[in-house]
């Protein structure tokens, strides 16, 4: 093959190497809007291990995300969606999402010592609806 056909080929390969990656790109963002609509920000923004505070029922659970969806683990070993979690009875309540600079046990935890580590900083807010 001459040099210019092996060129020709390389670029071809890199353009269809890159439709394919934007389409499932796009794909992959449409499956996330989809199911968290209004929600994909929190979606988003969140880590494995962060806290969430739902502040309408005074509950709180941990953060695990996975490629398309985060599910909440309570301390009593429930799990929920993100989307049940912030959509409850049909009702949309109030979160809070935070970053703990070091891992908290759920277990040991209240939530009125939740919301005074909050007071006193030791969660950085990442997000809230």
């Amino acid at each position: 093959m001459n040099r210019k056909l092996k060129y020709g080929f390389l670029i071809i390969g890199i353009i269809i190497t890159s439709i394919v990656g934007f389409i499932g790109f796009g794909l992959y963002a449409m499956e996330v809007e989809d199911h968290y609509g209004d929600l994909q920000e929190i979606f988003y923004s969140a880590k494995s291990g962060d806290l969430i505070l739902n502040k309408t029922t005074s509950d709180f659970g941990r953060v695990e995300k996975g490629w398309t969806r985060i599910q909440i683990k309570k301390s009593n070993k429930e799990i929920y969606d993100l989307y049940n979690w912030v959509y409850q009875n049909g009702v949309k309540t109030e979160i809070e999402l935070y970053r703990p600079s070091k891992k908290l046990s759920l277990d040991k935890i209240s939530y009125n010592e939740l919301t005074n580590l909050i007071e006193n900083k030791d969660l950085k807010l990442i997000n809230h609806n």
